[in-house]
């Protein structure tokens, strides 16, 4: 009797410890850490790399096979190919691929306000999606545009909704979901080749707003840190609506992508955590920075983690 008593109270004892070990986590959460790269790099030796520092996803693109005017520099077959290879890579090494970036540029805009380059963009955008589409990915993160035209942001504005709508069909449809990044800011104005351009859309916390209430519900938002000063305040108001991160420190105007953990930037890592935290974020910890070795990612994240736990704690 003396026996079951012991072992009924260390059974107990046990529960208690992990109930209190789970609320812990719950009150500290930890994100899987990611790592951006360039789907042509997606070697299987590369990959496997990746998974034994302890990288769990990724965030693949393919803006290197596009050239200055916005046109494919391989066919596509060959994208598909590469796309299957990549696939198989990651797989065999058992990393997940979270999201694909599509590409970005001056002519590939989702707020083109000619209707015929509109037009173009859009079916660009599903003709790459389609190509690539046995990444698999959960997320598809899309720039609400490049550098806009003097005196029309409401019109480019108008177009990405547009845009948005139209290929957010595209993406569901794979079971995926769509993702808005928010751009540089805060100034409007900044001059580019000796041109005055006004910066990208979703340039600002209050912008981004404005334009994801007028998208529908189903499309959502990505928050990059390197574009933007005091990132958490972005992670707050988005709230739920934030499914995605890139991460990286900046200044906000400039796009430094410095790896958080060197200690250029001025993004206050402490408040980010805790923005992240506050809002239930569950998705991945997406680095899109410069690194000497894949294996500086998670050690800057547990850098950052253990940072903000002591910080939370004290």
């Amino acid at each position: 009797m003396k026996k079951l008593f012991f072992i009924l109270s260390f059974l107990v004892v046990a529960a208690l410890q992990l109930q209190a070990h789970n609320s812990n986590d719950t009150t500290f959460r930890r994100l899987k850490v990611g790592a951006s790269i360039g789907i042509k790099q997606m070697t299987p030796e590369l990959m496997k790399y990746a998974k034994s520092v302890g990288i769990s996803c990724l965030n693949v693109s393919l803006n290197q096979f596009f050239d200055k005017e916005g046109h494919f520099n391989l066919k596509d077959e060959e994208i598909t190919e590469i796309a299957k290879n990549a696939k198989k890579a990651a797989d065999d090494a058992g990393l997940e691929i979270s999201a694909f970036h599509m590409p970005f540029g001056e002519h590939i805009d989702l707020s083109a306000i000619d209707g015929a380059e509109h037009e173009r963009v859009v079916a660009l955008h599903k003709k790459v999606f389609e190509l690539c589409r046995i990444l698999n990915p959960k997320v598809v993160l899309f720039h609400p545009s490049w550098y806009l035209s003097l005196n029309r942001r409401e019109e480019h504005i108008s177009q990405m909704i547009k845009s948005a709508v139209e290929l957010n069909k595209t993406i569901k449809a794979a079971g995926a979901i769509m993702v808005i990044e928010n751009m540089t800011g805060p100034q409007l104005h900044v001059t580019r080749g000796g041109v005055e351009y006004e910066r990208p859309l979703c340039r600002s916390v209050e912008e981004t707003m404005e334009i994801m209430k007028r998208l529908p519900s189903d499309i959502y938002a990505a928050v990059d840190m390197n574009h933007i000063l005091h990132p958490e305040k972005l992670i707050l108001a988005l709230g739920s609506r934030l499914k995605f991160l890139h991460v990286s420190d900046g200044d906000g105007e400039h796009e430094l992508h410095y790896l958080p953990c060197v200690g250029k930037g001025m993004n206050d890592w402490n408040a980010i955590l805790s923005a992240l935290n506050d809002v239930g974020y569950t998705g991945s910890f997406m680095f899109e920075c410069h690194y000497k070795d894949l294996k500086e990612l998670p050690e800057c994240y547990n850098e950052l983690y253990n940072k903000w736990i002591a910080q939370k704690k004290s």
